[in-house]
């Protein structure tokens, strides 16, 4: 919510002198006094913080990684296993017919079994190469698994992000991470643990992959600010968007105290909601805090008479 309007201030310094001088009262630092006449008449109306929990979170850094490698990587899985699979046929049907006396000599039965041999190690190769690559949680896949991951992101419904946090904090069992994208985030679902290493922050880092709508906005290449899921919780209070006053770079509300004096407090640490911000500390459950007619409020801080606001 915008922190004024263009007739806010006006409006309010009308409304305070035509109310009488005991309708409103300029407070130290940042309170202000308001009486129930100029309440009602700018709307001013209160609603209790309700107590929130949710996970803790470690900050992390997100970059998009290039799903070329591995598509490649997977075509070339699936014509080894193809190779393999008939190599291994054709030994077996040149040893079965060399030793029921057929038209097999020894020579082409023992190279039938080499070439085998060959391809099975090739495609044993193949995928010790996803683990040395994309990291244990890709290895553990099964054929089919990665093959719908290689699918997904070639038709851009999913996305691979390599994130790092400093000296691997909260990596450890991180399961879900959140991606920022624009003014929204995006969860992601923790495969493994990485096997390129970020030297700058000291991070073996994770592979996430993001799957959605949201995945194709999620180009190669682009860095966005991560949050990593932790399997502790914090608790908080949730401020309602309409409660919120931006000014000059800063969060704010306004706290009721006796129902005829209002503090503008700072808000703090606080995380993006669907409804408004959750605030970690601060602010208490039960506190009445402004819901509406907190910009008329700040106008009146505003235009009280020695300053501003700070």
């Amino acid at each position: 919510m915008s922190y004024a309007a263009p007739f806010t201030l006006c409006a309010v310094l009308t409304l305070a002198l035509s109310t009488g001088p005991h309708a409103w009262a300029a407070g130290s630092g940042n309170w202000i006094g308001a009486g129930p006449d100029l309440q009602r008449r700018l709307g001013v109306k209160t609603a209790p913080l309700k107590a929130e929990h949710r996970k803790s979170e470690v900050d992390a850094f997100a970059k998009v990684l290039d799903p070329e490698p591995l598509v490649q990587l997977d075509s070339d899985l699936r014509t080894a296993a193809a190779a393999a699979a008939a190599s291994g046929a054709e030994a077996q049907r040149s040893a079965a017919l060399h030793s029921a006396g057929a038209a097999v000599s020894a020579k082409d039965a023992e190279t039938a079994t080499a070439q085998a041999r060959s391809d099975a190690l090739h495609l044993s190769m193949l995928r010790r190469r996803v683990g040395l690559e994309w990291g244990p949680g890709l290895s553990r896949m099964s054929d089919a698994q990665r093959d719908q991951l290689v699918a997904a992101l070639v038709a851009g419904k999913a996305a691979l992000v390599h994130v790092d946090t400093p000296s691997n904090a909260g990596q450890a069992g991180a399961k879900t991470v959140k991606i920022d994208v624009g003014d929204d985030s995006v969860p992601g679902r923790v495969l493994g643990p990485a096997r390129a290493a970020e030297p700058r922050l000291q991070s073996s880092g994770l592979i996430v992959e993001v799957t959605g709508p949201s995945a194709v906005l999620l180009s190669v290449g682009l860095t966005q600010s991560a949050h990593i899921d932790t399997s502790s919780t914090l608790q908080g209070v949730g401020l309602p968007r309409e409660a919120i006053i931006r000014y000059r770079g800063s969060v704010w509300a306004f706290v009721s105290h006796d129902g005829n004096r209002f503090e503008r407090r700072l808000v703090e640490n606080a995380v993006p909601e669907e409804a408004g911000l959750f605030v970690p500390g601060g602010f208490a459950a039960g506190e009445q805090v402004v819901v509406q007619g907190a910009a008329g409020l700040f106008a009146a801080e505003l235009g009280r008479p020695g300053g501003g606001a700070n």
